[in-house]
């Protein structure tokens, strides 16, 4: 991946939480711009785990340099072929992606490096990359801590044979230091225990218990976890904390 070249190593945690604060906004706001994202050809969004179509794990198999290209509401006409489409970060052969929606010739990916906060989404030709089968997942691999940009998820073995015990802490606005200084940063929780069904997992916080994801009531912090590859993909349905806090990303086992 080519982050140490393209992408300053100053702006990786700043761009980290702008994109966690794009992926707050209100339920409704999110389908408005799911519609206009569609006219837009949009991919630049954590992998869904809730909704839209299932995610795929593949590997870059071009040779050289694979490049992200635009979407249509970074440039007019994206994703193609042309040179204003195309984009400085690439990816290159044997790299890991989650993949998602395809269009045309091309497939919404995403990848995060083993150095750095932010995971990279963005349009990458179909072509290019080769999906692989579900790899088995067993119980240990579920295990350890897992971290990404303002977010920590802890998984350990549960009470019973075959659960997890699932413990997290998000915040919003750490990375401000005037917002810091003013005690302006905003705190998220989870935790549950959850037997998961090979490489996923969900469930809802009652009041007094974790519940079923689909039983979890209107109010109730639900997440989605998916095991792929080397990482941990998360999603929330944006009720797990203070405004604007969100669990939402793709996260790197610590060693």
């Amino acid at each position: 991946m080519s982050y140490p070249h393209s992408i300053p190593r100053p702006g990786l945690r700043s761009r980290g939480l702008i994109l966690l604060a794009l992926l707050a906004a209100t339920t409704g706001a999110a389908r408005a711009q799911d519609r206009e994202a569609s006219a837009k050809n949009e991919c630049r969004r954590t992998p869904s785990l809730s909704e839209g179509p299932a995610l795929g794990f593949g590997r870059i198999t071009a040779t050289g340099r694979t490049p992200f290209v635009r979407d249509g509401l970074a440039q007019n006409g994206c994703p193609d072929a042309s040179a204003e489409c195309r984009e400085r970060a690439y990816l290159v052969t044997g790299d890991p992606v989650i993949l998602g929606e395809r269009r045309g010739g091309y497939v919404c990916a995403s990848y995060r490096g083993a150095k750095g906060d932010l995971a990279r989404t963005g349009w990458i030709p179909a072509d290019a990359v080769a999906a692989e089968p579900p790899a088995p997942v067993a119980l240990d691999d579920w295990l350890g801590t897992w971290t990404q940009a303002e977010g920590r998820i802890q998984v350990k073995p549960g009470d019973k044979p075959g659960a997890l015990a699932i413990s997290g802490e998000a915040t919003w606005g750490l990375g401000d230091h005037e917002r810091v200084k003013r005690g302006g940063v905003h705190l998220g929780e989870i935790s549950g225990t959850v037997t998961p069904r090979g490489d996923g997992a969900s469930f809802a916080m009652g009041e007094k218990e974790t519940l079923p994801v689909e039983k979890g009531g209107a109010s109730d912090c639900k997440v989605w976890l998916r095991r792929l590859g080397p990482w941990l993909v998360v999603e929330d349905n944006l009720a797990c904390g203070g405004m604007n806090v969100t669990f939402r990303g793709v996260y790197r086992r610590e060693p």
